[in-house]
């Protein structure tokens, strides 16, 4: 039995914390924790946002839980909350 997570599943999420956000370009730059679902390890680096509007509730230094993919040959970021 596989314990990987079909496309569309819910990814676990990765917490992160905001380092620079880019409204107008609709993208976000993250310093993550290792992304599971791409296996990608820890680093800083730029995501698009799925939805523009997600970026309107993030602030600078904010810690955030987020999914990302890749999609269209760009890191796509699908869910993000504010870790309180």
């Amino acid at each position: 039995m596989s314990t990987t997570a079909a496309p569309g599943a819910s990814a676990k999420l990765t917490l992160g914390e905001v380092r620079k956000i880019d409204t107008e370009q609709g993208k976000l730059t993250i310093k993550h924790e290792a992304i599971e679902n791409l296996q990608m390890p820890g680093m800083t680096m730029v995501f698009k946002a799925a939805d523009p509007a997600m970026l309107q509730k993030l602030q600078v230094g904010d810690k955030i839980e987020f999914a990302a993919e890749k999609a269209n040959g760009a890191m796509v970021v699908t869910t993000v909350q504010v870790v309180k």
